[in-house]
Order: C-alpha cells, then sequence, then structure tokens
C-alpha cells in the first residue's frame, strides 16, 4: 500500500478531538456510520456534505478526498481527450469554442501526460 492516505477526514477530525458521532452531529442528517464509510473512503460524500466538511475544517473537498478528486479527474479528462479528438478540425464557431474549453480542462491537469 502506498503511503499517500487516500483520505484525510479521520485526520482533520481527530485533529480537532472529534468522534465520529461528534462530527455527524455537525452535519445534516448524518450517522456515525456515514462518517465512518466515508473515512474508509467505502462510500462517498455528497456535495453538500463535502461542502459542510470544507465548513467545519476549512480545507477543500479536493484536500479532504485526494482520491476522490484524483478519481474524478481522470474521467474528465479521458472524456474532454475523447470529445476533443471527435471535434478536432471542426471549424464551425461553436465547435471552436469548444476545443477552447477542452484545451483549458485538459491543461489543468497539473503536466499529466496521460490526457494530452
Amino acid at each position: 500500500m502506498s503511503p499517500f492516505l487516500h483520505c484525510y477526514l479521520a485526520t482533520h477530525r481527530r485533529r480537532w478531538g472529534l468522534s465520529q458521532p461528534e462530527l455527524a452531529s455537525l452535519l445534516d442528517q448524518c450517522s456515525p456510520s456515514a462518517v465512518s464509510r466515508w473515512e474508509a473512503l467505502q462510500r462517498a460524500p455528497t456535495l453538500s456534505t463535502a461542502l459542510q466538511l470544507e465548513l467545519i475544517f476549512g480545507v477543500t473537498p479536493q484536500d479532504l478526498f485526494p482520491a476522490l478528486y484524483r478519481e474524478a479527474e481522470d474521467t474528465v479528462m479521458r472524456q474532454a481527450k475523447a470529445l476533443y479528438e471527435t471535434l478536432e478540425g471542426k471549424t464551425d464557431a461553436k465547435s471552436r469554442e469548444k476545443l477552447a474549453l477542452l484545451s483549458l480542462i485538459i491543461e489543468r491537469a497539473k503536466g499529466d501526460t496521460d490526457y494530452v
């Protein structure tokens, strides 16, 4: 197993001395078992929950759940590359706009050559 942690939720929760039940009580309609599942990456939090966690800890969902972020990034980059290849060579205004957006998306891959 890689030394890279794929979820930092437990780290931040423990840093502030919160138990899973206490964190759950701060979140809307949440149980301690849900917190446990997020910490173990057995389930992804909803967008609403991820935003609530950001408000609680002052840490972005990307930083709390880097493995989930990387998975989302991989999916978007793969799809962006495929759509780019489909539109490549088209010269109409709408296609040029789409290609410009797709180029920006691909550039955001932080220099990862898998997508380019």
